[in-house]
């Protein structure tokens, strides 16, 4: 009888484990990571520098697949961001809440390394990004985030 019920729920175990996607699993758990405050540490657009002053004023703030946009604390942007850690270089989509690009989506590559994550994003109508850089006449942005804090549970 004990083995009967030992083989019953190992069946149990097996088709439960089967279930889960291991790409949802990664997807999942990449997400995990980007949660949280990210304070702009370096922004690059088309081979310029951003001046200091103003790359410290902005944060990243990552809730779900929801990112929103803060220079001194305020909202300017708002956008959803859909990750795809299965590929190198790892790639995102993004789709911002309003303004001209509303219902746009912008492609981009990511790698995020311990608490510094590293975007470079096409503009608009452009392909994905191959490299990570924005040189002069590509029109491609280059920006590296700190991670300020962890999302709380």
């Amino acid at each position: 009888m004990i083995t009967r019920y030992s083989l019953l729920f190992s069946l149990l175990i097996a088709t439960f484990a089967s279930a889960v996607d291991p790409k949802e699993t990664k997807l999942q758990q990449e997400e995990a990571l980007h949660q949280g405050v990210w304070q702009v540490t370096s922004f690059m657009r088309n081979g310029k520098e951003t001046a200091k002053e103003t790359v410290d004023s902005i944060e990243r703030m990552v809730d779900g697949k929801h990112v929103v946009w803060k220079r001194d604390g305020k909202r300017f942007a708002g956008t959803t961001v859909e990750l795809n850690p299965e590929v190198n270089p790892k790639t995102l989509d993004v789709s911002p809440d309003g303004g001209t690009m509303k219902g746009e989506k912008l492609l981009g590559i990511y790698k995020l390394e311990g608490d510094i994550l590293t975007i470079c994003m096409a503009p608009k109508g452009k392909d994905r990004p191959a490299k990570f850089e924005a040189i002069p006449g590509t029109d491609e942005t280059l920006m590296v985030f700190k991670k300020k804090t962890k999302p709380q549970n």
